[in-house]
């Protein structure tokens, strides 16, 4: 048996005075899954391609998520390192998140629609009774908030190879991550089996101008390939 595990982690903020919470609702929306043989994924076998969208934090979505695209039909003998991912950066996210940097205020999706590229969404504060839905936009690198205190920067993630916001179109965003092991390609096709957890997956600081500032932060993804 030939296994792969991949332990994805979307490493999206790194900001000051960090804050993250669970989130009720976490959709995101995937358009490629690709698998490489090198690490900058100039050569790539697509496995899925097309508009999946995702509630990660229901029970139903490692099936939703396994089921996007097929193993079938990949080049057998071809030896696989790393995984490259497109995504929709603009995510459906409800939840609450208390900033203990700031008397312990509590942020909360409230369904407004001013996130996009360069905004962050700006939650309720302390009022937790809606936890709206709320498109929540992967916001561009730089620095947000009244005093410049929540810091956005993609250049080192921890977990992704690496990590372009803005590609290969505007509205989406790609990872690169390498295989915890390799794996060459056989006579059956691999299945898939996926598992989240998005008891962080919510962030949220309260700037100097006491006004709530929310972003997606770092679902975990675990994703095993086996014959």
């Amino acid at each position: 048996m030939k296994k792969i595990l991949l332990l994805i982690l979307f490493l999206f903020p790194t900001h000051v005075y960090a804050a993250s919470g669970s989130a009720d609702t976490y959709t995101v929306t995937m358009l490629k899954v690709e698998l490489c043989k090198e690490v900058t994924c100039s050569s790539t076998t697509t496995v899925a391609e097309g508009s999946q969208s995702v509630n990660i934090a229901s029970l139903s979505a490692g099936a939703e998520a396994g089921a996007f695209g097929s193993t079938s039909g990949l080049p057998i003998g071809t030896t696989f390192t790393h995984l490259r991912v497109t995504l929709d950066r603009t995510f459906t996210i409800s939840g609450s998140v208390t900033d203990s940097n700031a008397s312990d205020a509590t942020c909360t999706t409230d369904g407004s629609t001013e996130a996009n590229a360069t905004t962050m969404h700006v939650g309720t504060k302390n009022d937790t009774s809606g936890k709206t839905a709320t498109a929540l936009e992967i916001v561009d690198a730089g620095s947000y908030g009244s005093g410049g205190n929540i810091t956005i920067a993609y250049s080192s993630p921890s977990s992704a190879v690496s990590m372009n916001v803005g590609s290969p179109s505007a509205t989406q965003m790609q990872l690169i991550y390498a295989l915890t092991s390799s794996y060459t390609v056989g006579l059956v096709s691999p299945k898939v089996k996926v598992a989240f957890d998005v008891s962080s997956a919510l962030g949220a600081n309260v700037d100097a101008g006491g006004t709530c500032r929310m972003y997606p932060n770092e679902p975990t993804v675990t994703i095993t390939i086996s014959d």
